[in-house]
Order: C-alpha cells, then sequence, then structure tokens
C-alpha cells in the first residue's frame, strides 16, 4: 500500500517509478502487457484516478504503450540508437540551413517535480523543482514537433521572457551560457491523443523522438529535453 507524507512525491509519480523499477528488473518484460489498472488498484490500494496517471505519465515517456481492447504494454526499448558527446546547435539552425522557416508556439511553462533521471542530471537538491516548457513547433506554418524542455531552478525568470523564441538564443542572453556537449538518443515512438492533435497525424502514428541531455560551456548541466517529430517533415542526420 502506497501512502503520501506531507512535501513528498505525488502517488502517482512513486507508483510510475515502481513499475519502472518492475520493467528494469525485468519483472514486466519488454513487449509483454503488465497487470491491469485493477490489479494495480487492488495491489497498492490506489484510486482508479491514481493508477491511471501513473500509467498515462509512462506512456508519455514511451516506456508504456496503451493498445485500445487489449491492455498496457512494456514498450520495446531495442528501437533506441544512443549518441555521446554529441556537439548540440538549435533546431532552428538545422532548419535553416535546409531552406525552411521555423516557428514556434509556447503552449505552457510550469514547474514539476521531474523524473529521478531528471533530478539526478541536473543535480538538483530534494527541495527543488525543475522548469518545464512545452512548445509546438513549425516548418513553413506546418506542425512538425512537439518538444519539452526540462531546465534547472537557477535558470528561474527564463518564464518572463519571451518562449517562442530560440532556447539557446534566449539562454545566452539571458544567463550567459551557450551548449557544448552532452547525449542524444533516437527512438521510433507512436503519437498519443495530445501528439496526434498537435501535429495533426492519426493517434498510433510512427514518430521520431529524439532527447537531449546538454551540458553547457562550463561542463555543468543546462538542460534536457524531448522533442517528438512528424518524420515526413524532417530528417536528422548526425555528422561522425
Amino acid at each position: 500500500m502506497l501512502e503520501k507524507e506531507e512535501g513528498h512525491t505525488p502517488l502517482y509519480i512513486h507508483l510510475a517509478d515502481i513499475i519502472k523499477k518492475r520493467i528494469d528488473d525485468k519483472e514486466y518484460q519488454e513487449g509483454h502487457a503488465i497487470p491491469s489498472e485493477m490489479t494495480l488498484q487492488e495491489e497498492f490500494k490506489l484510486s482508479r484516478t491514481t493508477v491511471r496517471k501513473a500509467l498515462k505519465l509512462l506512456s508519455d515517456q514511451n516506456i508504456l504503450i496503451k493498445l485500445p481492447g487489449k491492455g498496457t504494454y512494456v514498450s520495446d526499448q531495442g528501437n533506441e540508437v544512443k549518441t555521446q558527446n554529441h556537439h548540440f546547435s538549435s533546431l532552428t539552425d538545422s532548419v535553416k540551413k535546409a531552406g525552411k522557416t521555423m516557428s514556434t508556439r509556447l503552449i505552457s511553462v510550469q514547474e514539476v517535480p521531474g523524473q529521478p533521471e531528471q533530478r539526478s542530471f541536473l543535480q538538483l537538491q530534494d527541495d527543488e523543482q525543475l522548469i518545464e516548457i512545452k512548445r509546438l513547433r513549425y516548418i513553413d506554418e506546418v506542425p512538425f514537433c512537439v518538444e519539452w524542455i526540462w531546465l534547472p531552478p537557477k535558470f528561474a525568470g527564463i518564464e518572463k521572457a519571451d518562449l517562442d523564441s530560440p532556447l539557446y538564443q534566449l539562454l545566452k542572453k539571458n544567463f550567459m551560457v551557450s551548449p557544448s556537449t552532452g547525449k542524444k538518443t533516437f527512438k521510433i515512438t507512436f503519437a498519443t491523443r495530445e501528439e496526434s492533435f498537435l501535429l495533426n497525424v492519426d493517434e498510433k502514428t510512427a514518430l521520431m523522438q529524439i532527447k537531449d541531455f546538454v551540458y553547457d560551456n562550463h561542463n555543468l548541466p543546462m538542460h534536457i529535453s524531448q522533442q517528438v517529430l512528424r518524420s515526413d517533415k524532417f530528417t536528422y542526420a548526425i555528422d561522425h
């Protein structure tokens, strides 16, 4: 039974972390269904809403895939490609080099607890939260990318800036930092209901997910970002 203590992590995040650990420990196997919502409710003595929020969180992270009428399955991690020590340039610059016009629309900005992997990389203290920016990006006025950016609290105040502008321009202008190196992962994923609406594609359409863990020019953790892109509108290349 999970119980929430005052000031601690919400129950649905705690449950999501337990499910992720069971996946890491191979208790829940890739490509196989996890226990039903009702089974999880009974095991952890949680409400249906809490269980669904945990499963949605993991589905949004593409750790789980919900198949209507069949259940919720562990995503196949075998299609993830990682690169180390990648030198980072902005998505805006990449699009400009292709002769296209980039524009951005801010969807939301808020403080969030963050996942253990995010908190560890960004070196957060126990009482600190992440700044989460969510944006929709366009090429020649056609939506092609949903983007999440997670920043450490040292960048507090950025929410007052024009977040429709390129991120790296904002960070350089306001905080005197620039991206340097980090880790980049690529993975094929499938459009959630929200992503299908924002990108104007059918639900479960195959998309490219790119996740960046970026260090700044002082070799300090700068940000984490996740981009879900329409592969019919954008091609990403890695220089060796």
